[in-house]
């Protein structure tokens, strides 16, 4: 049971920030439903497991000169390999469209905000 909330939790705050994006930020658009959610909700979330803790470590001078803001342009490679992938993989009537580097860095802004208002909530609600 621990397993199964360590792995639906972070694919539903996943899905709840990327849907919180693709309502809030014009430069988003998707196509596919309630299964383009789940499919880049779980792509985000290899994405953060396989890849994110790499370019953390990599970048840990400029996130702490940064005062931790470097982590939006992390989040935002991350956004953006999410795209590449989903147009890599070509999945049946799923498209995931981030039009531009303002609306990717904001993107990246609104997704970071968005699943740590989920975590703080959760935390909460517990």
């Amino acid at each position: 049971m621990r397993t199964l909330k360590k792995i639906l939790l972070p694919l539903a705050f996943n899905i709840g920030a990327l849907y919180g994006v693709t309502q809030l930020i014009e430069g988003v658009t998707y196509t596919g439903g309630w299964v383009f959610f789940v499919v880049a909700g779980l792509t985000i979330g290899i994405l953060n497991v396989l890849v994110k803790p790499f370019l953390k470590f990599l970048s840990i001078p400029l996130i702490l000169f940064s005062g931790g803001l470097f982590l939006i342009v992390i989040n935002a490679a991350i956004l953006w390999l999410t795209d590449q992938l989903l147009e890599v993989f070509d999945f049946t009537n799923i498209d995931f469209q981030i039009e531009g580097v303002v609306s990717l860095v904001l993107a990246a802004l609104v997704f970071g905000l968005v699943n740590w208002f989920e975590h703080w909530v959760f935390k909460r609600v517990r």
